[in-house]
């Protein structure tokens, strides 16, 4: 059951972004995301929208060095409480309230963030931490959240 989200809407720190169906990068072991940095990707594999039970995953960046800023780049600001609108291609928007935004290294991410079981839930992933200028990449995830308003 549910609907596949076009839009990612947490007005508390101004993100609104399209979203996109992303499948899992197999090399690298992470959700593809969208190269443009404005847009998000959905785990296309995972919960949509309107569906009991399961994370409906979104993946963005957080910046470019070329482009600047992306979608997610004020997700870290988000708090518990605040609320996320995903608008659907069906027409429906479902809103779900955050409660929680952490931080883990990259190889701690949590494995319910990509699960089709357990509670009905919106999850929210970016870079985070301190850019690393020799490797070329942040060490952490920012992981908001959040679960159904009904």
């Amino acid at each position: 059951a549910g609907s596949t989200p076009e839009r990612l809407r947490i007005g508390s720190v101004g993100i609104d972004a399209a979203v996109e169906p992303s499948g899992i990068d197999l090399v690298h072991g992470v959700l593809g995301i969208p190269a443009d940095i404005a847009k998000l990707g959905w785990w296309r594999d995972g919960a949509a929208p309107g569906a009991p039970a399961g994370a409906v995953l979104l993946a963005g960046h957080v910046d470019s060095a070329a482009s600047g800023e992306g979608a997610l780049f004020a997700l870290g600001r988000a708090q518990r409480g605040d609320l996320a609108e995903v608008a659907t291609t069906s027409g429906r928007t479902f809103t779900y309230r955050v409660d929680s935004v952490r931080r883990y290294p990259k190889a701690d991410l949590p494995a319910g963030v990509y699960s089709r079981r357990g509670p009905a839930r919106l999850v929210v992933v970016t870079c985070g931490g301190r850019f690393d200028e020799a490797t070329g990449h942040y060490p952490d995830d920012v992981v908001l959240t959040a679960t159904p308003v009904r």
